[in-house]
């Protein structure tokens, strides 16, 4: 299922890339990775919490669908109203990057309502709505672009899927779970949002990790150097994503684990897969010509320092894996709000690096602070799990 859906998407970027060009791509990129961490924030990881919740068979389980679309739908109103500003100051269209964060929120309520199949352990019916879904939003979008029409509708259709997918998903919510209850929905809105706030904190620690770097390209680069640097930035989180799908199945084991030494047995295993993703930048270096000659017959000769980019920017996969395993140990542990508050302090010092990096006189100002930015949520997430796990 992940590799359908990262399929999907390398196609789409790709179609997208070659029919466009590099500036287009490069707005699309920045205001899709903006959306997302608004979005993140936006939408609680409810779907997670109703997972968790009915799984637990709460007294209130029956509301807790109709209360979580309540909630996201709420803060969507005000992410519209905050990503304004938000847009101005990083120099993106607000009317794609709306667009997107609607899209996004909408996707968040199709596993809420799948939540209720995801907390019996049936994952066959996400599986296969998630394929489905995942054509359709591909094809069409690709009859898009195709047809020469301007980028924003690439984004609307996606949005509209989205959204149909959302009411087949909450249609086949049995009619009891469907029901509104005023003497409980106060109460069961309180516990989301308190369970929400919780959840959501390692979440967003992880999309800063995948996506602020997009961010910060648009606000120092522009045209098409941005979307050059977006694919390169962009080939480095697909790699980073099939890590770290392997990663996360060991959450649950970790959750359980009693004693340090069962905590730090996982821990020597997931040293192995963060030596193990040494080897993906090596390979990609010494093929970098060859992957050059790839990637511009897919997307055009616009594209090409693509694969020098990425040959030097993909040595930041193992930083990022290591800031995963941080993150993952630290949430199954209790440890979520450390972890999230330091990473938000090495985004800002992160922030500093692009800006310090870009006034400077050096080659590549770009790729280094990419690197530089990785190596340092790195750094800090280490230092924030060692100083909670004593």
């Amino acid at each position: 299922m992940q590799l359908t859906l990262l399929g999907v998407n390398f196609f789409l970027i790709t179609i997208i890339s070659k029919e466009y060009g590099a500036e287009i791509y490069g707005e699309y990129a920045a205001s899709k990775s903006l959306s997302v961490l608004i979005g993140t924030a936006t939408v609680l990881s409810l779907a997670l919490v109703v997972t968790k919740l009915r799984a637990q068979n709460v007294d209130f389980k029956n509301s807790l669908f109709t209360n979580s679309y309540y909630l996201v739908l709420r803060n969507l109103f005000i992410a519209l109203a905050v990503i304004f500003p938000l847009t101005i100051l990083f120099g993106r269209d607000y009317s794609l990057t709306a667009i997107f964060l609607i899209g996004f929120v909408f996707n968040e309520m199709i596993h809420i309502a799948l939540a209720y199949f995801q907390a019996d352990g049936n994952f066959v019916i996400t599986s296969k709505q998630i394929i489905v879904r995942t054509i359709f939003y591909g094809f069409g979008a690709w009859l898009i672009v195709s047809n020469g029409h301007p980028i924003i509708w690439v984004v609307i259709y996606q949005s509209v899927i989205l959204f149909i997918f959302f009411w087949v998903a909450h249609f086949y919510l049995p009619n009891n779970d469907k029901l509104t209850d005023p003497n409980v929905d106060k109460l069961t809105r309180k516990r989301l949002n308190n369970s929400g706030k919780r959840m959501v904190l390692t979440t967003f620690s992880s999309a800063l990790i995948s996506e602020l770097d997009i961010v910060l390209l648009g606000l120092f680069y522009f045209g098409p150097a941005l979307g050059v640097l977006a694919w390169s930035r962009r080939i480095l989180e697909i790699t980073f994503q099939l890590l770290a799908a392997s990663l996360d199945i060991l959450f649950p084991e970790l959750s359980k684990a009693k004693d340090k030494d069962e905590i730090q047995n996982i821990r020597n295993r997931l040293k192995k897969v963060f030596m193990f993703s040494f080897i993906f930048p090596i390979i990609f270096f010494l093929l970098r010509d060859t992957a050059g000659e790839v990637l511009v017959s897919l997307l055009g000769e616009e594209f090409r320092e693509v694969s020098f980019q990425t040959s030097l920017i993909l040595f930041a996969l193992p930083l990022m894996v290591w800031s995963r395993i941080n993150i993952i140990f630290s949430r199954a542990l209790g440890f979520e709000i450390n972890i999230t508050k330091i990473i938000i302090s090495g985004s800002v010092i992160s922030y500093l690096v692009y800006f310090g990096l870009h006034n400077l006189d050096i080659s590549n100002p770009a790729i280094l602070s990419i690197i530089t930015s990785q190596t340092i949520i790195s750094l800090v997430t280490s230092y924030s799990f060692r100083k909670s796990y004593v």
